[in-house]
């Protein structure tokens, strides 16, 4: 692959991967390539490439001859996704948990963590669900990067899109954001008090609310998720 097609590889699957995970793409929606190529303008083998990449994450299906789509949502992929997601972040916080830090980095680090909160409040009342979502997004990944651990939470982003659809889903249906700030509140005190126990306790109940909406959703958006 040329080093130019490399890089635009790279640009249309984020691309493309944004506006499937915050259902700008729909699932179910038939994806004309040579309409995508010219909004893009790029040729096909990046796109290719691209598309690729994405059947891989579970995110497009691909049907040779015949054409592509954006995946349906399926419930068994995010419950394996939610496995993933579950397992690895309670083990990064129970470590982060453990790690010493000195009175001023653990300031400053909970600051972080505040600040955060305040973003996702100022994308609550604003109504925007996806700028909701990123800042949530961005304080989970904060139990990584405190411990040095991008490169997990770069596998686990990269393997959990499904996941994220369902939590946007979630939140058009007016379900997560009313109690997730005052989760993360609650979590972000236990983890400022240094109560290891509690802290997962949170996160563990937190991460697991969602999946008692799965019926609801299926009902409220059957034509998103496989049939």
């Amino acid at each position: 692959m040329k080093k130019e097609d490399s890089r635009a590889n790279i640009w249309v699957y984020g691309k493309l991967r944004e506006s499937i995970e915050t259902l700008e793409l729909k699932p179910g929606t038939e994806l004309n390539l040579t309409e995508l190529c010219d909004k893009f303008g790029v040729s096909r083998s990046p796109l290719r490439d691209a598309l690729l990449r994405l059947e891989r994450d579970c995110l497009v299906d691909i049907f040779p001859q015949k054409g592509t789509r954006v995946s349906y949502l399926d419930v068994n992929d995010i419950r394996q996704e939610r496995f993933m997601r579950m397992n690895l972040e309670l083990g990064a916080i129970s470590r982060l948990m453990e790690l010493k830090l000195t009175p001023l980095e653990r300031e400053a680090y909970i600051t972080r963590l505040r600040s955060l909160l305040l973003k996702q409040h100022a994308a609550h009342i604003s109504g925007s669900f996806v700028e909701f979502l990123k800042a949530d997004d961005e304080m989970h990944a904060t139990f990584f990067s405190e411990l040095g651990y991008e490169r997990v939470y770069a596998v686990l982003y990269s393997h959990t899109g499904n996941e994220r659809r369902i939590r946007l889903l979630s939140n058009l249906a007016g379900k997560i954001a009313d109690d997730v700030e005052e989760q993360h509140r609650e979590l972000i005190e236990a983890i400022a008090s240094g109560d290891k126990a509690r802290a997962v306790l949170l996160d563990q109940e937190h991460l697991s609310k969602i999946e008692d909406e799965y019926a609801m959703l299926m009902e409220t958006f059957p034509q998103y998720f496989i049939k």
